[in-house]
């Protein structure tokens, strides 16, 4: 007897309950069956409830009939029976809205519907009376024991949906478990996308692979046509078509810081001439207007610079005549880059030395395309920047598919996260889910 209690006392004979491991697929039946009790009984109670709300809600509306038809015995106070019939006639009407709105009928066929109907008419009910009670008051000085019996069944009704919505919120967890349900239907489909995106994310790198091995293929093809014999003069061809290029860039930067020494006063000239301060000849403003966006296109047509320095030449007489107004010492400044302008020999330095390279360049063009070797890599090179660019769009479709794949893991994890805990509660044991 004695151990018997002491073993209580440390609990040494008391089961302890470990964690119960379940699929997603099975915990809903694991719930229904510790539900299954407790459904029947609030299922048993709201059949009763609602036969009982039929019954009496059939009886207000006859009540109500009744009460519309009976004659108001007059009283001493005309003006209190003339409001009494007011309120007698409106308070027929209220109420008869009134039970239309709170209509039994077809109700309550699923726990879900008697829960909603319950809440719902238990608001609509409470408010709408006693916002009637001033004709209530007025039509009950008459109807005394007509006006009772119906307060009783309308009370009757409201004591109904009380008493459903407090076992309602008792057995609340009933309800809770459709929307864990739910969240077992959502993880479900995750899963399902979850797999699709790893099936897609396994094409994405077969795919990825492919193209590796094919760029690497392009560039092994590429190299060894490039240490043939045959590519021996192609390179030195490359070479000098680079140096080319290089001379090409120098000449227009020459071009360019030239004009820069004179581009202030340039386009303050171009401002006169626009706006009609300054005359020029016929097709010099259009010359300064490709002046400003191409310069040496202009020079192109017009190689000994010409035009460029009849127009120079304005822009020093604008300065002088002080139609172009700068500082002393800027001034002097511009006017002997101007004066180097107009004595540069355009033709010699810039045009005869641009026409040469381009002449080199085209002849270099045309040997590069009459080697087979080259033609040869530059096909392979273009073959290898299409598998590149493949290769970029399937990197992009890969993050996409790794940023869903993130976010489904996410959301699978929030609402397993949701359900083991409502499981947990209502099974009171820890509930784990194994995939």
């Amino acid at each position: 007897m004695a151990e018997g209690f002491f073993s209580k006392i440390f609990g040494s004979n008391q089961k302890q309950q470990g964690p119960l491991e379940t699929t997603l697929e099975y915990l809903p039946t694991l719930i229904e069956n510790n539900f299954s009790t407790r459904k029947s009984a609030l299922e048993e109670l709201c059949a009763k409830k609602m036969a009982e709300i039929k019954h009496v809600h059939a009886k207000c509306l006859e009540q109500t009939k009744e009460m519309g038809g009976k004659e108001l015995e007059a009283k001493a106070n005309e003006r209190f029976n003339k409001a009494a019939l007011t309120s007698k006639k409106q308070l027929e009407g209220q109420l008869q809205k009134l039970l239309q709105k709170i209509d039994p009928k077809d109700r309550g066929q699923t726990l879900d519907d008697a829960r909603r109907y319950a809440g719902e008419s238990y608001v609509t009910l409470f408010n709408e009376i006693t916002s009637l009670r001033k004709n209530i008051v007025y039509t009950s000085a008459y109807l005394k024991e007509e006006m009772r019996s119906l307060g009783e069944s309308v009370q009757e009704i409201l004591n109904n949906l009380q008493a459903m919505n407090a076992e309602f919120e008792k057995e609340k967890e009933l309800f809770e478990f459709e929307k864990c349900k739910e969240r077992i239907g959502i993880i479900l489909n995750k899963k399902k996308a979850l797999e699709e995106k790893a099936g897609a994310k396994i094409v994405l790198e077969k795919k990825k692979k492919s193209k590796e091995d094919e760029l690497a293929a392009k560039n092994i093809e590429i190299e060894k046509v490039r240490s043939g014999p045959e590519m021996a003069g192609a390179k030195d061809l490359w070479e000098e078509k680079a140096r080319i290029a290089e001379q090409k860039q120098s000449l227009k930067t020459d071009v360019s810081n030239l004009l820069g020494n004179i581009d202030r006063p340039l386009q303050r000239f171009k401002a006169l001439v626009d706006s009609g301060r300054w005359h020029v000849k016929e097709g010099q403003k259009e010359y300064l207007d490709n002046l400003a966006t191409n310069p040496m296109l202009v020079l192109k047509g017009d190689p000994k610079a010409s035009t460029l320095k009849l127009i120079l030449a304005e822009v020093k007489r604008a300065i002088e005549e002080e139609k172009i107004e700068l500082k002393d010492k800027e001034k002097e400044k511009r006017l002997s880059a101007l004066d180097e302008l107009i004595a540069f020999d355009f033709f010699g330095n810039v045009f005869w030395k641009l026409n040469e390279t381009q002449k080199r360049q085209a002849e270099i063009e045309r040997a590069l395309l009459a080697n087979p070797s080259q033609r040869k890599v530059e096909e392979a090179q273009e073959k290898a920047k299409e598998v590149q660019m493949e290769l970029a769009g399937i990197g992009q479709k890969e993050e996409v598919v790794d940023s869903e794949i993130v976010c489904i893991e996410e959301e699978i994890k929030k609402e397993r996260a949701a359900v083991m805990e409502f499981a947990s509660k209502v099974l009171k044991r820890t509930v784990l889910i194994k995939d």
